[in-house]
């Protein structure tokens, strides 16, 4: 067997991937690569033997934030086909490689623990003022947007697809991907302001108002197309979260420990299922 190190492998490993769709190599390389930043040093045998395998798959990403399940799952993956191109390499002997691949097995996939605390902190900070360097629709939208995910739990391509007709009466609930939720008090409240607000932004609109819930609160240009998106117009669930890391960011300047807080944590505070479909 030859001794080499993590990054040895995976330089070997990637360089033989020509023959993979070009989907799975990219996947396939954005993983391995981050394996051998990790432990690119260490020796290939003993990391495959030992517990550092394992606590890479749920390690933090490049940018610092916990992984999604989906990125853990892609890890463990490409790390599969690396041990099994190192048996038949002669760079992993069978022994070693059976012990790896039960760290890698998808059952045992580590699960992705997210820290609560930095969202229930978010939710506290929004009930207070409007951060410096923040427009007032921008952090009326903020509020309502941040509730409501902490109230409903659902992912950004729903809430960016819902419409104003999918507001329950009184603001009670709101249907989401064709799953009515319950919305709280403080969110109902957040949720009334909004739509106030909302009212303001698409009255600049000339033509038939938009039927989406969230609307742009500013104008925006597309990076590559030029397109002008204007005020009251709908954005979208890429909007929505890059307008929630940007008030956010906002608000580190005054506490820092919101620093780590995603969506994905604001989320992990929704019950089980808020009602019935």
């Amino acid at each position: 067997m030859v001794d080499v190190s993590i990054g040895q492998a995976v330089g070997r490993y990637l360089g033989a991937l020509g023959d993979r769709h070009p989907s799975t190599a990219r996947a396939y390389r954005w993983a391995l690569r981050n394996l051998a930043e990790t432990l690119g040093d260490d020796s290939f045998g003993k990391v495959m033997a030992g517990d550092s395998l394992s606590l890479w798959l749920a390690s933090p990403t490049g940018g610092g934030h916990e992984p999604s399940a989906a990125s853990v799952r892609q890890r463990a993956t490409a790390a599969r086909g690396l041990v099994r191109f190192a048996v038949e390499a002669r760079l992993l002997d069978p022994a070693t490689a059976d012990i790896a691949l039960q760290a890698l097995r998808r059952p045992a996939t580590p699960p992705v623990l997210r820290d609560t605390a930095p969202a229930r902190l978010l939710l506290a900070r929004a009930a207070g003022r409007r951060p410096h360097g923040v427009s007032w629709h921008v952090w009326v939208r903020f509020r309502a947007h941040v509730l409501t995910l902490a109230d409903t739990g659902a992912p950004e391509r729903d809430l960016g697809a819902a419409r104003l007709t999918d507001l329950g009466e009184d603001r009670v609930s709101l249907t989401l991907g064709g799953t009515r939720h319950a919305l709280g008090e403080p969110t109902r409240h957040a949720m009334t302001a909004w739509i106030a607000s909302r009212h303001d932004l698409v009255a600049t609109l000339q033509g038939s108002p938009p039927r989406q819930l969230w609307v742009r609160a500013h104008p925006s240009v597309h990076p590559r197309t030029g397109v002008v998106a204007a005020v009251g117009m709908p954005i979208t669930a890429r909007g929505l979260r890059k307008a929630f890391q940007d008030v956010v960011a906002a608000l580190v300047d005054d506490d820092p420990r919101l620093r780590t807080c995603t969506v994905a944590h604001v989320r992990g505070l929704a019950p089980a299922q808020s009602a019935g479909r």
